[in-house]
């Protein structure tokens, strides 16, 4: 249920239509396949590498020099029948956030607040707050940095993950049909991960690489790699090599910052059952 209603709200984001994003909107609608390959310490994984689908959106408004934004991402695995969380790995992550700042010349600063969607034991949900800052370059591109608190607690006093969620990034229009980004991730889960006591930390990081070439001014394809590490203390780890290909449509006029709700303490999160 609690899945469902997640991505009927991101879906009700991406059905709003055209023309209420008036020119004093910015947004845009992502949508395509992504495919993984993983490796894990504690268990085996079978029938790898899996393919799923993914779905977001994203929609900002200026009111003088404050600025709201509400953005939303979901991705969903194919586990290939093998019905055991432990032989595939997280299944599941998503994020719904709300944004508010204020612009200062070049400078955006605010705070976000978001609901969070993992591979759980007994729960699936969680959620985060934050801050984030986004400064624009002359050249049309901006770096940004965004630090969160989040709580994901798949069984209260064995998976939880309860800690800090640290993004930085750049993007930058290199051509007029190309832009190109790059962003690091780290989400540090200190006295809970796979277990909960002294020294059972968690931790998970992530280096992204994303390329949009639009091919007309109303559609860009997008493409990413990422690759992820997670450790649960000193005893289990883990690692995933992704890949997305999709489409991007623009509504309104076309987004300009970088800034999404993170979502490495959830893609972490989801680790923390088949780790245990």
């Amino acid at each position: 249920m609690k899945t469902t209603l997640s991505v009927t709200a991101i879906a009700a984001l991406l059905a709003t239509a055209p023309a209420t994003f008036a020119q004093v909107w910015e947004g845009s609608i992502d949508a395509g396949l992504w495919a993984t390959s993983r490796t894990s310490t504690d268990s085996n994984i079978e029938e790898d590498p899996f393919v799923g689908t993914y779905l977001g959106g994203y929609a900002s408004r200026d009111f003088g020099t404050l600025k709201f934004a509400i953005d939303g991402r979901a991705e969903f695995m194919d586990d290939n029948d093998v019905n055991d969380t432990y032989e595939s790995g997280p299944l599941k992550a998503g994020v719904l956030g709300l944004h508010l700042g204020r612009e200062y010349g070049s400078t955006y600063v605010g705070g976000f607040a978001a609901a969070g969607l993992f591979s759980g034991y007994d729960s699936d949900h969680g959620h985060m707050l934050g801050l984030e800052v986004e400064h624009f370059l002359a050249s049309g591109g901006s770096v940004y940095g965004q630090l969160g608190y989040a709580k994901a607690i798949g069984d209260e006093g064995d998976n939880e993950f309860k800690g800090y969620n640290l993004k930085v990034g750049y993007q930058n229009q290199i051509t007029d049909r190309v832009n190109l980004g790059f962003s690091l991730e780290t989400a540090y889960s200190p006295n809970c991960f796979e277990d909960c006591g002294n020294d059972q930390w968690g931790r998970y990081t992530a280096a992204t690489i994303e390329a949009a070439y639009a091919l007309n001014p109303r559609l860009d394809l997008v493409g990413a790699v990422s690759y992820a590490s997670i450790h649960a203390n000193d005893e289990d780890s883990a690692e995933s090599a992704n890949l997305y290909l999709g489409v991007r449509v623009p509504f309104g006029n076309k987004p300009k910052s970088a800034l999404r709700t993170p979502m490495g303490a959830f893609h972490g999160a989801g680790w923390m059952y088949p780790l245990d």
